[in-house]
């Protein structure tokens, strides 16, 4: 082997080395830190889906999926619940969803009573609390959310909703961390939810 092949290949192993050094910081570096969302949340009480009264704050110590909508909805809501579903059980065949809650607030309370929430939500397999109430309850709490819906005559004769949908990430203080467009990517909410934890 002559010098210049020597001079080449010892080149080449530094290369390698310092490449490989700096994948290892990158993969080393910590998560970034979410935010906290002054301007949006804050502690609720409505109904729970066993008809029990239930505070947000009873969930302090767990993450929180937080979502709005109702049962009748024809396409947003069951597609948002099923992909919360299935970020939560991503977290769970990780073994990290013991201190998640998904949690949804219907703004039907007329339909979506706590015996209908409870018969419906189990289909989705993630443990989700529903809550209901009466309107005006509901209402504040979609203000306190910045949550959006109108209330018109669907096609069928039965009321539909018009209304935004955001999904609300909240920490363990049941401070907002991050909010989702309704096609959220399901990776990062989970990898989200792990900073969190």
């Amino acid at each position: 082997m002559n010098n210049k092949d020597g001079f080449t290949s010892a080149f080449l192993f530094r290369i390698l080395v310092a490449g490989a050094a700096l994948l290892l910081v990158a993969c080393s570096e910590p998560a970034r830190e979410l935010p906290v969302n002054t301007r949006l949340g804050g502690d609720f009480t409505l109904t729970d889906h066993n008809g029990e009264r239930f505070s947000l704050s009873s969930l302090n110590g767990e993450v929180v999926i937080l979502f709005f909508g109702y049962t009748h909805c024809p396409d947003i809501c069951p597609a948002v619940l099923a992909r919360v579903s299935q970020v939560y059980r991503n977290l769970k065949e990780q073994g990290a969803a013991d201190r998640v809650q998904p949690v949804f607030v219907t703004f039907d309370p007329e339909r979506d009573t706590a015996e209908h929430l409870r018969e419906y939500l189990p289909w989705f397999k993630a443990d989700i609390i529903g809550l209901t109430g009466d309107v005006p309850a509901i209402q504040k709490v979609a203000e306190q959310y910045g949550v959006v819906f109108i209330k018109e005559d669907g096609d069928s004769g039965e009321a539909d909703f018009t209304h935004s949908d955001y999904i609300y990430l909240l920490d363990q203080q049941g401070r907002v961390r991050k909010v989702y467009p309704a096609d959220f990517n399901i990776d990062e909410v989970v990898a989200d939810v792990k900073t969190l934890l």
